[in-house]
């Protein structure tokens, strides 16, 4: 297996094992077992390629992939976030500002993602998404390659720092033909905030003899432990020799490269940092279904030995419980809406009016300011000008904004969902323990995590304002002296940028409201359904017992037969899961 391939890891198998056995369970929940699943496949963990311009960072992701994927040259070149995503076919999408997107091939990287196809975005690109059958995406890893911070280009570093909330881990590229400079320094802070985990990577290591690389390493990584407040590990390498000896197959230039010693340590980080987290939660999920289906099992066959009479007295009691949880279902539905209410009415409300405000307190002095840049233009070009130039501040403005303000809305939602669903669960979880204390059938109750969060896609789409609006910008506004119509044309600017930015104000905000009603409104419907489940099935449990009560002792036998070898096949897997979950605390 070739070096640059991470190898699989017993942890996720051993529990799509677990999984598939279950699966073969018919008396568990299959809309439970299809939402651990999911996660398990649609798990994504986004790895930022970061750094100053011109450190290598798209030949770093190459180098990686195997393969000459990403646009490289001797110039600032990447100016859009470029995400990588496993695909079994190679396919590249662009998505734009506005919420339109086209298919492309490869080749459209250079049209679209860098400086030189798509100076200034004036494409208004939002990112590129390019698919791609690598294995080290296969497993939901994201690469995204970021624009330089530093470069001449400033558009390129609000970018990059706009990137850094979705970074769940940061490989920070450095160079040796360039010193860490302050602008590195600075942004190591910032990175430190949010990323869980940042490899340090020294980049071009082939230019330098021993003696150099030694010295430029040495300098490296006393710089960055003083800005990480601690020692760090710093892996110097040859990106370039590392992607030659990929296509040459050649593990000795892959060697001299120094790639693999990052790589391996990246294979690692992937294998057990990423993935734990995600197993332990979903293993715990699954030894919850099949502790709710073994105590089922055990309801059925404890049915057997209880007088029919009596059964159906406590077969009553348990119909009366579960008519009194269903009401706090209903309860629990009616604050879940209040809270999501509050976020949307105060949160939301809130976040978006100060933005707007301090938005439209910008635009006047960048429309100033450009005005002064751009006023030995014509008057009618002056005019276009600042109306194009106003476009850009607010649309670039409420981009940024509603980046920042999703990520925080996630957050929130997401704290709102898990207090809900530990509500639900406890419930589910009485439900469980009194019919335990009925039956007096011993049951364990195993906590679960939950992993709610805003329902993907915007509705927003940027909308600018009607030219019937702008009435003072008229012909007759043109030919006016230009020292005069001039004054005139800024003022209108102005006014027509504020105006813009509050007609967004009103759409972003419905935007957010409408997704956190969506989301609330699916995720209550799943909460509802765990209770109906719940009910169900132990319902079901009882009323086999009673069905197999009335029946003959041969057919009582066969079944008690059957449910014994269930209960014997759910005692090995919930042992096989429990394992996996030890597994990865020791």
């Amino acid at each position: 297996m070739p070096s640059h391939i991470p190898s699989a890891t017993s942890l996720p198998d051993g529990f799509r094992q677990c999984l598939a056995d279950a699966e073969m369970l018919e008396c568990i929940p299959a809309a439970e077992m299809e939402m651990l699943r999911q996660r398990l496949e649609s798990n994504v963990f986004n790895l930022v390629v970061m750094g100053e311009f011109k450190r290598g960072k798209s030949s770093v992701i190459n180098a990686l992939i195997g393969e000459d994927v990403l646009p490289v040259g001797v110039v600032p070149l990447t100016a859009i976030a470029t995400i990588l995503e496993y695909g079994e076919v190679p396919a590249t999408q662009i998505l734009f500002q506005d919420g339109t997107e086209m298919q492309a091939d490869l080749r459209a990287l250079w049209d679209f993602a860098t400086e030189k196809g798509n100076p200034g975005n004036e494409k208004s690109v939002s990112e590129v998404r390019v698919s791609w059958p690598s294995p080290w995406l296969r497993s939901g890893v994201r690469l995204i390659d970021t624009p330089g911070i530093g470069s001449v280009y400033r558009h390129n570093s609000a970018i990059t720092y706009g990137l850094l909330p979705r970074a769940d881990a940061v490989l920070l590229v450095l160079s040796v033909d360039q010193p860490i400079g302050q602008v590195e320094y600075d942004f190591l802070k910032q990175v430190q905030d949010y990323a869980g985990r940042i490899f340090f990577l020294l980049n071009k290591a082939d230019l330098l003899t021993a003696t150099d690389l030694a010295e430029s390493q040495a300098f490296t990584s006393q710089v960055i432990a003083e800005a990480m407040d601690g020692p760090v590990t710093l892996y110097p390498f040859s990106a370039r020799l590392a992607l030659e000896g990929h296509k040459n197959r050649s593990a000795d230039q892959l060697t001299q490269s120094g790639f693999p010693d990052f790589t391996e340590a990246l294979k690692l980080f992937l294998a057990e940092d990423k993935g734990n987290a995600l197993i332990t939660s979903l293993a715990r999920g699954l030894l919850r279904l099949l502790s709710q289906t073994r105590f089922n099992t055990e309801l059925t066959l404890s049915s057997l030995a209880v007088p029919v009479d009596e059964l159906r007295r406590k077969v009553k009691a348990f119909e009366n419980r579960r008519d009194e949880m269903t009401q706090e279902g209903r309860d629990f539905g009616i604050l879940l809406k209040a809270e999501v209410k509050h976020l949307v009415d105060h949160d939301v409300a809130a976040d978006v009016e100060n933005f707007r405000a301090r938005l439209s307190g910008e635009i006047e002095t960048q429309i100033t300011s450009h005005f002064a840049s751009a006023r030995h233009l014509s008057s009618r070009e002056l005019d276009e000008s600042l109306r194009q130039y106003a476009l850009q501040v607010v649309r670039t403005g409420w981009d940024h904004f509603r980046r920042e303000e999703n990520e925080k809305l996630e957050a929130s939602f997401h704290r709102i969902c898990a207090r809900f669903s530990g509500k639900i669960h406890t419930t589910v979880d009485e439900l469980y323990r009194f019919s335990s204390d009925l039956f007096a059938i011993p049951f364990d109750a195993v906590a679960a995590d939950s992993d709610w969060g805003i329902q993907s896609g915007f509705y927003y789409k940027f909308w600018e304002v009607p030219g019937s609006i702008r009435l003072m910008t008229t012909s007759f506004l043109h030919a006016l002296p230009k020292f005069l119509g001039d004054r005139l044309i800024l003022k209108d600017a102005s006014k027509y940028a504020r105006e813009l930015a509050d007609t967004q104000a009103g759409r972003v905000r419905y935007d957010f409201a409408q997704r956190l009603d969506k989301s609330m409104r699916v995720f209550e419907k799943s909460m509802c359904e765990q209770l109906t489940v719940t009910s169900t099935h132990i319902e079901s449990a009882v009323e086999k017992g009673l069905e197999l009560a009335a029946a003959s002792s041969v057919v009582a036998d066969d079944e008690a037969k059957r449910l014994n070898k269930r209960h014997e096949i759910l005692a090995v897997l919930v042992k096989r899961v429990e394992s996996l979950v030890q597994s990865v605390h020791t």
